[in-house]
């Protein structure tokens, strides 16, 4: 145990002279204070770890005296100590924050015991709060570079890592593309453009969130979300289809905003492509970096269709289509092939809603 500062704090200056030898000899280094503003005055001079007060000392009791203290050397720990201690002033001392209360006459080796615990367990306290605040900031550094759910999975640890890298499950993906912002890059300048894509990208993660889906990656000027995994869902298909028709009437409110400031932006708009089926969810890549992420054909079947979207335009494969058909009005569109796939697909077309 790392040896501290001590403050002994008692009017009877015999008392306070054998604490301080006992303390001392622990090799503690003690200094002694034999009224409430005395402390005060040395607590202002030197940071003290922890401090012994006689609960009845004269003017500011021992208990003020310790609320006075923390006011300059918040992180304190204090001992009470008194000679006609009742269960109110035990309950009283507990309470302002003190760690330990003893009765008078106490023994060195007690005093010891109690003063080499208190500042133990006051070690742990403080190694916890450190702790948890790197957990927390290695959490919040996580989760921006990828989902809250992955970061939750990693944080974990190893093992429950390991039990979902090998999963096959039935899982919605959704993919939002930016139609024609090649053109917009071009346009404009680089700085306007990260900060469009910038607001286009908040927009689709915290939609995607109200919806409980996992926003996956970011893909230049495109996002793929999940649902259903890693954190599953009773209607995935219908959670992506709403995500899909929030995000389209926020990015027309986003897209027309900005053409206020530059018409390029009629030029633009987003198209969303839908689809579901069994695919693998885990780990992807080298030995030496991974991505927790989805393969699978229809992962690539939603790419297809929001690059093959019209402005505005949202896109469903028939098994997502037979899952939300009582929620929304469809144009059934005719089979295509899309590209680099052997079979086609039918597709059908979310009809905008009136306004």
């Amino acid at each position: 145990m790392q040896f501290r500062k001590i403050l002994v704090i008692d009017d009877e200056v015999m008392v306070a002279d054998v604490c301080r030898r006992s303390l001392t000899l622990s090799g503690h280094e003690v200094n002694c204070a034999y009224s409430g503003e005395h402390a005060v005055e040395l607590a202002m001079e030197t940071r003290f770890d922890l401090a012994v007060i006689d609960g009845m000392l004269p003017g500011m009791n021992g208990i003020e005296t310790f609320e006075a203290i923390r006011q300059i050397c918040p992180h304190l720990k204090g001992i009470l100590v008194s000679g006609d201690l009742t269960v109110d002033m035990a309950l009283e001392a507990v309470k302002k924050g003190f760690s330990r209360v003893l009765s008078k006459p106490v023994e060195a080796e007690e005093l010891i015991k109690v003063v080499q615990r208190a500042l133990v367990e006051a070690d742990l306290r403080e190694e916890n709060i450190c702790l948890k605040n790197q957990v927390l900031k290695m959490q919040n550094l996580f989760e921006h570079y990828m989902a809250p759910e992955v970061a939750e999975i990693l944080m974990n640890g190893p093992e429950s890592m390991l039990e979902v890298t090998s999963e096959v499950r039935k899982i919605t993906v959704l993919f939002a593309d930016i139609r024609n912002f090649t053109f917009l890059v071009q346009h404009l300048h680089l700085q306007d453009s990260q900060k469009f894509l910038t607001e286009f990208f908040d927009l689709v993660a915290d939609v995607i969130s109200s919806k409980q889906g996992t926003l996956d990656k970011f893909i230049g000027d495109a996002a793929l979300a999940l649902f259903g995994a890693p954190v599953l869902q009773d209607a995935p298909s219908q959670a992506a289809v709403a995500a899909a028709m929030e995000i389209q009437k926020r990015f027309e409110k986003l897209r027309a905003r900005w053409a206020e400031k530059s018409e390029l932006f009629v030029q633009i708009g987003l198209g969303i492509g839908i689809s579901c089926g069994d695919m693998y969810l885990g780990n992807v890549g080298s030995g030496r970096r991974l991505d927790y992420t989805v393969v699978g054909a229809d992962v690539n079947i939603a790419q297809r269709l929001a690059s093959g979207t019209m402005s505005g335009q949202i896109l469903l494969t028939e098994s997502v289509y037979g899952e939300v058909a009582d929620m929304v009005k469809v144009q059934e569109q005719k089979n295509e092939l899309l590209r680099g796939l052997e079979k086609t697909t039918r597709i059908y077309s979310i009809l905008p809603l009136a306004d």
